[in-house]
């Protein structure tokens, strides 16, 4: 749907919902739409579905599972009954599903890498044409992801903004849109040092084995027991992130985290640290005896060390990224590199 259709548009931010900043602007354009009456979805409002998304969530559902959900609460929140219903004509309401964001229309303008969806945002004395289009990108995107645009953008259609509630659905906040948040970053900054101890004390190690191949032992055994030393502190950082996320217990909306695969990396990442805890300790022990002239015990120690090498090639240290994703803190469209910057959402 196109501006010059004389409908205020609203937009949805990444990582879940919500418009970006073209809501104040386009609703300066709503101005000459104005009637009396009430909402122009007040009452039977009828839905059809178009899917262009060519992605492999059912689409039907999804809307099904929106409509639903504001035919319940619309009065609560919108201050006024609707009972939507799906038609395949001559529809009030044109839901869109794409595959990707820059096939957006009603906010072709402002189609950046932050928009996932587009709405009119309605008000109690609009009557726009219809049908009225309300987009939203599904693509590959998470079936829960696409589920809560979808109901985003309804809001925006049924007169809700940013700052209305539901703020879960509507806030472009994501303190608002995830309960527990802090306590979300708090894990994620926990595994976050787990995981450059990680890094910082592999890096130490293998610095200790050029010393151990040039059969540099004193080197070596000094190396080997700094690698040690770096890693240990990553056990208390892992268990702090697990004491944090007990405190997930009794929390509304708790399927906003996977509570159960974060006890999985947990559990992962503490195995993993161990190993290399133990293998540092038994290379430094086989490096010294190297050094003092017991070659059987070198060679004792340093086998020991290379079983548990093998072992570590089998155990998962989880990277931020995956916690930020089961903590549900992960920038939709990012590279999994970074977590969602709540000034962007």
């Amino acid at each position: 749907m196109e501006l010059s259709r004389r409908h205020a548009i609203a937009g949805v931010a990444v990582a879940l919902a919500g418009c970006s900043t073209v809501e104040r602007e386009i609703q300066e354009r709503a101005a000459g739409v104005r009637a009396a009456d009430g909402h122009p979805l007040s009452g039977t409002t009828t839905v059809s579905i178009v899917d262009r998304s060519r992605g492999r969530h059912d689409i039907e559902r999804l809307t099904r599972e929106a409509l639903t959900y504001w035919t319940a609460n619309a009065a609560e929140y919108a201050g006024f009954e609707v009972a939507f219903e799906i038609v395949t004509e001559s529809p009030d309401i044109e839901l869109v599903f794409l595959a990707s964001r820059d096939e957006l229309q009603g906010c072709r303008d402002h189609a950046s890498q932050e928009l996932l969806g587009c709405a009119p945002l309605l008000e109690a004395d609009h009557r726009p044409e219809r049908p009225i289009t309300v987009e939203v990108v599904a693509g590959d995107r998470p079936t829960d992801d696409v589920r809560v645009t979808v109901k985003h953008e309804l809001g925006h259609a049924l007169g809700l903004g940013h700052d209305d509630e539901p703020a879960h659905l509507m806030s472009n906040d994501i303190e608002d849109r995830l309960p527990e948040y802090t306590r979300r970053r708090e894990i994620l900054e926990s595994i976050e040092n787990a995981w450059n101890g990680r890094n910082d004390g592999t890096r130490r190690y293998n610095q200790a084995i050029e010393h151990w191949n040039n059969d540099e032992y004193q080197a070596a055994e000094a190396g080997f027991g700094m690698a040690a030393e770096r890693y240990r502190p990553v056990v208390a950082s892992i268990e702090t992130a697990a004491e944090l996320e007990e405190g997930f217990d009794g929390m509304d909306r708790p399927e906003t985290v996977d509570r159960e695969t974060l006890r999985l990396y947990f559990d992962q990442s503490r195995e993993w640290i161990d190993l290399a805890i133990t293998r540092a300790e038994r290379m430094a022990a086989a490096a010294s005896a190297y050094e003092g002239g017991n070659v059987s015990r070198a060679r004792d120690r340093a086998a020991a060390a290379r079983e548990i090498t093998d072992s570590l090639r089998s155990v998962a240290f989880p990277a931020p990224a995956e916690i930020a994703r089961a903590l549900g803190l992960l920038q939709e469209g990012s590279d999994g590199e970074t977590a969602a910057d709540p000034d962007r959402a």
